[in-house]
């Protein structure tokens, strides 16, 4: 049923991209989380180390997420461009936002392009949840557009998610874009 979910989901985006909507909207990061009890104990006992180590592992990297779509931007203009927020993940991609600390993105808003830079960064563990809800958008777009957008659908099909500890980047190359060597230049650099 998830599954099914994220087709569906993903479907809608393929056909909003399709549609050129114009809706501007903000980047934006979810709510981190606020969960954590203060504690009278001292730091130091061996079990609250991890507990320390995760609540720092999911505190937003909003510089590094902002740098990642920059390079990759510098090569792969997204042009109409319309920044992914929160609905947008959800409800056109499909990502479970449970899983991310925060992400930056945009896409385009021109029906003849399909450019689309999006930087995420996961929840300590769950990267590789991230990335598969990705690949099923990524399938989605590239399968469920009309031939006369065959440009559109090879452009999909070599679209880019790549993970790097728990930073997820995916990149469409717009349709007049570079190749994807320029890209995947770009990412490796973005990620070092």
């Amino acid at each position: 049923m998830k599954k099914l979910l994220s087709v569906l989901c993903a479907s809608a985006l393929a056909l909003t991209l399709l549609a050129g909507c114009s809706n501007a909207a903000s980047s934006s990061t979810p709510a981190e989380s606020t969960d954590s009890a203060a504690s009278s104990e001292p730091a130091a006992s061996s079990e609250a180390a991890p507990a320390e180590e995760d609540a720092a592992a999911d505190t937003a990297d909003t510089a590094k997420l902002e740098a990642i779509v920059t390079a990759v931007e510098a090569v792969n203009p997204v042009s109409n461009s319309r920044a992914l927020d929160d609905f947008s993940l959800e409800n056109e991609i499909g990502l479970t936002l449970d899983n991310i600390v925060a992400f930056q993105g945009d896409v385009t808003n021109d029906q003849a392009d399909c450019a689309l830079v999006l930087a995420i960064q996961a929840k300590s563990g769950a990267a590789d949840a991230v990335k598969a809800e990705l690949e099923a958008y990524k399938e989605s777009a590239s399968s469920n557009l009309y031939a006369e957008f065959a440009d559109k659908v090879a452009k999909a099909q070599d679209a880019r998610i790549v993970v790097d500890g728990d930073f997820v980047v995916m990149v469409i190359a717009g349709v007049a874009g570079p190749d994807y060597s320029e890209i995947d230049t770009a990412i490796e650099g973005a990620l070092a």
